[in-house]
């Protein structure tokens, strides 16, 4: 019994010495050195683009790029394509978190085995090209796509409707992209929550929509801020779905960009496109990072 317990001593003293050993390991601080390639990969694909971006505008001096996102900003058809890209990318933002958080909620309150086929469906389009599944899209949507000759055939048509190149098509294409970047840190955040408060609720009365409005939709707020955030700032530089499903009239910032650099050759004018671009994005992230954090300070 002595034999054994000083062995029991040891090895607990051994676990002990191991979470310290551990414990020093993750909080010492790396350096630069252990994270060298990160910042050359950052510097390579990140800032090497910006500073490039920026030499073009300012080549000519500060007065000159001064003028140039003067006549950008005050051109009708920038402020045109710039509205449209923040009402289509609101728009997808609004029903991409709805039906994100749908499907999460359900997936969350499903079996583990219906979980697991949800999130592979859900991660499967990421494996898909972006370009096929907008092509799928225009067999869909064609006029001799499946949705018109199916409409055709049950007579409820007479003649193929121009579903193509519209507004609400560039709309389904996109919130397709984008619903498995909704779903994921909502989910994320259901997961996270602690079963004995919907328990708690439940023992004091409550019915499942109160439990829900009172319990699970504040508890995962932020889950939700940062579906949208992400959603938002994706599909402002959209540039696929809107050039194959919307054509000229649904272009958006990233299509104007193109043209103006592959078609007109004015190189100066699609950077300073671009910087607005990066700039409007920057403010975004920044604005919803004090958002949060404003938020968890009052949270605390």
């Amino acid at each position: 019994m002595d034999v054994q317990s000083s062995y029991n001593t040891k090895a607990k003293r051994g676990y002990a010495v191991a979470d310290v050993d551990r414990g020093v390991v993750l909080t010492q601080s790396i350096g630069y050195a252990g994270v060298s390639p990160l910042l050359i990969l950052l510097g390579i694909f990140f800032v090497g683009p910006i500073v490039a971006l920026t030499l073009v505008i300012f080549d000519s001096g500060i007065k000159d790029a001064a003028g140039l996102f003067t006549d950008v900003l005050s051109n009708e058809l920038f402020q045109a394509v710039a509205f449209r890209t923040i009402r289509i990318s609101v728009m997808v933002t609004i029903i991409s978190v709805a039906v994100g958080y749908a499907m999460a909620y359900a997936m969350w309150r499903s079996s583990p085995s219906v979980r697991s086929i949800g999130l592979a469906l859900i991660m499967f389009p990421l494996f898909t090209s972006i370009v096929v599944r907008t092509y799928a899209w225009t067999a869909m949507f064609s006029r001799f796509g499946m949705i018109n000759s199916l409409l055709l055939e049950a007579g409820l048509i007479d003649k193929p409707l121009a579903m193509l190149y519209t507004e609400p098509v560039v709309l389904i294409g996109m919130v397709q992209v984008m619903l498995p970047f909704a779903i994921l840190p909502i989910y994320t955040t259901l997961l996270g929550l602690d079963l004995d408060l919907l328990r708690a609720s439940a023992i004091c009365g409550a019915r499942g929509r109160q439990t829900f409005a009172k319990v699970v939709l504040p508890l995962t707020k932020q889950g939700a801020g940062v579906a949208s955030v992400l959603v938002f700032v994706i599909s402002l530089g959209f540039f696929i779905t809107p050039a194959i499903l919307g054509g000229p009239k649904s272009s958006m910032i990233s299509n104007m960009i193109s043209t103006e650099v592959m078609t007109f050759y004015n190189l100066k004018g699609g950077a300073v496109m671009s910087a607005l671009l990066l700039i409007v994005t920057l403010c975004l992230l920044f604005i919803a990072s004090k958002i949060g954090s404003i938020a968890a300070h009052y949270r605390r």
